[in-house]
């Protein structure tokens, strides 16, 4: 087999991890102390359609629950509400979802610019993040976000 075909193959099978690596997998569970009874609550900041898709592959997977879903235009918030959890918190102010102790860990597939504020915050309020490319729009950003992530030791992960 030649290398680029290797490369391919492994990336097409890692490729749907991912998002689950980020909260779902089973190292990152025992690395945050849950066991394999216990639900992972995530939450949605920006629902329009590349977080509605994240939503509905994350509704399939055991031990999840979509607690919370927050985003500024009705039409998402209406669509992230019919997948969420029945009793899922709505909102359209993300500090509120981010201060609810009822979220473990948080998807961000805001506008681009919204990106380094809201997974600070996101690490800062103790929830782990995934959040949609691109992280930064300069070089500059990448730091705050480095800082905040170690600081608070919250895993964050950058995905496509």
């Amino acid at each position: 087999m030649n290398r680029s075909k290797h490369r391919r193959e492994f990336l097409q099978q890692v490729g749907g991890f991912g998002l689950g690596g980020l909260a779902l997998g089973v190292n990152v569970e025992s690395a945050r102390g849950f066991s394999a009874n216990d639900t992972i609550q995530i939450s949605a900041i920006g629902t329009g359609g590349r977080c509605l898709r994240l939503m509905r592959n994350l509704k399939q997977l055991p031990g999840v629950r979509l607690t919370a879903v927050c985003d500024v235009y009705d039409a998402n918030l209406e669509e992230a509400n019919k997948i969420a959890d029945p009793n899922a918190f709505v909102t359209k102010y993300f500090p509120e979802l981010l201060a609810r102790k009822d979220v473990d860990a948080v998807v961000i597939s805001s506008p681009d610019h919204w990106h380094v504020p809201m997974t600070i915050a996101a690490c800062e309020a103790g929830k782990d993040v995934y959040v949609e490319k691109p992280l930064t729009h300069i070089l500059a950003e990448g730091a705050p976000v480095i800082e905040a992530a170690n600081r608070t030791g919250r895993i964050v992960q950058v995905g496509m």
